[in-house]
């Protein structure tokens, strides 16, 4: 099932608003207003779902997104079962 995984990107204070936005827009192939939108969610909620599906593609998704200093998990979606 290629929706079995969940991408997040959890809340931290060293990045900018700006830069954060740009890394998802790259790394997950955002429109900026996706990419806006989860960064607001992610600032004021703790952490916010960036994406859904394979674990191959999000492990991929997420090693690049750490090296941006970013701090992202790949979780079971729950909603999927």
């Amino acid at each position: 099932m290629s929706s079995e995984h969940v991408l997040c990107l959890h809340n931290d204070s060293m990045h900018s608003f700006d830069y954060v936005v740009d890394a998802l827009m790259e790394v997950c192939k955002h429109t900026s207003d996706q990419a806006e939108q989860c960064a607001y969610l992610t600032h004021y909620k703790g952490k916010c779902e960036l994406k859904v599906g394979s674990i191959e593609v999000l492990l991929d998704m997420r090693e690049k997104l750490e090296n941006k200093g970013l701090i992202v998990s790949v979780e079971i979606n729950k909603t999927a079962y």
